[in-house]
């Protein structure tokens, strides 16, 4: 499970017009092998939880600490790659946080997540979207490609909780994970929580 900032509906169209653009540059035949996002797919992951054993703890932990926070404005602009541009796993679109909020809003995520007993990913917060998946590959054109994208500042309102959902065996090649959507945390001091559907039914 991941807690995540959801672009609003232009800016998703923006990010999917873009990398729609960009894997019809990929030929079928790149040994690279890239995975694009798929469409309507991108956010900016918080907290990332490979393991969760109860989810209705973990999404009333997260009410908790997040419900008071103020709205955040983020933007997003040009690219880079992790672990580094000739060898990328992760091809991303940068992130603007003007007021230097998130890394403060993942520490609650994350605080809240180990507080119900889940599993936060450590590292370092790098705020980013996701746009591309690789095997070491070399994205040098592609970050160059994409050193020009912007999209318009929004203000992230709600911080929304997501189920993974792996493929199942013998399905279509190349599909990757299903991600649903599992509940939403208001952030505008509104303790209120929208739960789209508890993961234990």
């Amino acid at each position: 499970m991941y807690a995540a900032l959801v672009p609003p509906a232009e800016v998703l169209r923006s990010i999917d017009e873009t990398l729609e653009r960009m894997s019809g540059r990929t030929p079928p035949s790149d040994p690279r092998r890239l995975r694009w996002s798929r469409p309507g797919d991108s956010h900016i992951t918080l907290v990332f939880m490979a393991e969760v054993d109860d989810p209705d703890t973990l999404i009333d932990a997260l009410t908790e600490a997040l419900a008071g926070r103020p709205p955040v404005a983020v933007g997003l602009g040009g690219a880079g790659a992790f672990p580094r541009p000739d060898r990328a796993k992760i091809l991303w679109l940068g992130v603007a946080d003007p007021a230097g909020t998130l890394p403060a809003l993942a520490r609650r995520a994350r605080s809240a997540a180990r507080s119900a007993g889940a599993r936060p990913e450590s590292g370092p917060f790098r705020p980013h979207v996701t746009a591309a998946r690789a095997h070491d590959a070399d994205v040098t054109g592609e970050i160059e490609a994409l050193s020009s994208f912007g999209a318009p500042m929004w203000v992230a309102r709600s911080v929304t909780l997501f189920a993974s959902h792996l493929p199942r065996p013998g399905g279509r090649k190349g599909q990757g994970p299903r991600h649903e959507p599992v509940a939403e945390i208001g952030l505008e001091g509104i303790p209120r929580r929208s739960q789209f559907r508890s993961p234990n039914q």
